[in-house]
């Protein structure tokens, strides 16, 4: 070959491998793609928190019926006048439920009572609150089954120092009444009276106690009653400071400018049968 011919084959050569470099750059990409995402999904907003009344709406709403009962109890020998008159026997209580019940009331929980006074959420038609003082052993061994065998509900504010004692609740029994839908509430330690209370004594009275019984029934307890059913302006500030959502006094008007630490209750005495029972919660509230 001669020196042309070989420099026309070089030069054919090196053009051939240029084209199919050239080839291989301009040819198109394969495109990528990427999928497509679902649009984000948004939780629903949580429902706004309700609006507390004001001191004049929970008096507006403070017209359900709230009875006070203490032992329930044949009278024995020994009962004073005073005794006589918060002990009931389980009788007279039966017929004072079934005079409930045949005129329509119905039982509702504590904490729906306060529900309603201080939200202004629904309740039954012609709702009442039963309450229970003091944790004797009656509240176990008459109220709860009575009040099963209704299907009513009722609420239960024992002392502590009392409990595990002869004649009175045990532990047990209060976890029991919670644990058979009935509320536990606070009764003090050992029954002082709150409008006079030394200035060392509330938290062995309040914050105490609460804990106490929180610790058997294993949930908060934040309803309070009134010992003898005696408050003052005092006693409010340590109630609300101690945590405690609503509290029950007995005939006293409620303050007007905090309604539910003064819930009113009546004592229906044993001398009430059905229809007077009727006839005081119609007149009362």
């Amino acid at each position: 070959m001669d020196r042309r011919t070989f420099l026309a084959a070089g030069l054919a050569g090196i053009a051939t491998i240029a084209g199919c470099s050239a080839d291989r750059s301009a040819a198109p990409q394969a495109a990528t793609t990427t999928p497509s995402s679902a649009p984000p999904t948004t939780s629903p907003a949580p429902p706004a928190p309700p609006t507390p009344g004001t001191p004049q709406e929970v008096l507006a709403r403070s017209t359900v019926p709230v009875l006070c009962f203490h032992q329930l109890r044949e009278f024995r020998p020994d009962d004073g006048a005073y005794a006589r008159s918060i002990i009931t026997p389980p009788a007279v209580f039966t017929a004072q439920l079934q005079a409930l019940r045949d005129a329509g009331y119905t039982p509702v929980t504590a904490p729906a009572l306060v529900d309603h006074l201080e939200y202004g959420t629904g309740l039954p038609d012609r709702p009442v609150l039963l309450t229970f003082d003091d944790g004797s052993e009656t509240h176990h061994s008459v109220a709860l089954p009575t009040l099963q065998q209704f299907g009513f509900v009722g609420t239960f504010f024992p002392m502590t120092v009392v409990l595990d004692k002869p004649d009175w609740l045990s532990r047990d029994q209060v976890r029991e009444l919670d644990q058979a839908g009935m509320t536990i509430g606070c009764h003090t330690y050992d029954h002082q009276r709150l409008d006079r209370l030394p200035a060392d004594q509330w938290p062995v009275q309040l914050d105490q106690p609460a804990a106490d019984l929180a610790e058997i029934v294993g949930h908060p307890v934040d309803l309070l009653a009134y010992p003898n059913g005696m408050w003052s302006q005092e006693a409010l500030d340590h109630v609300a400071a101690a945590g405690f959502r609503a509290a029950f006094q007995l005939a006293d008007p409620q303050d007007p400018q905090r309604p539910l630490l003064t819930v009113r209750r009546v004592m229906p005495p044993p001398t009430w049968d059905g229809p007077t029972l009727l006839a005081q919660l119609e007149a009362d509230f």
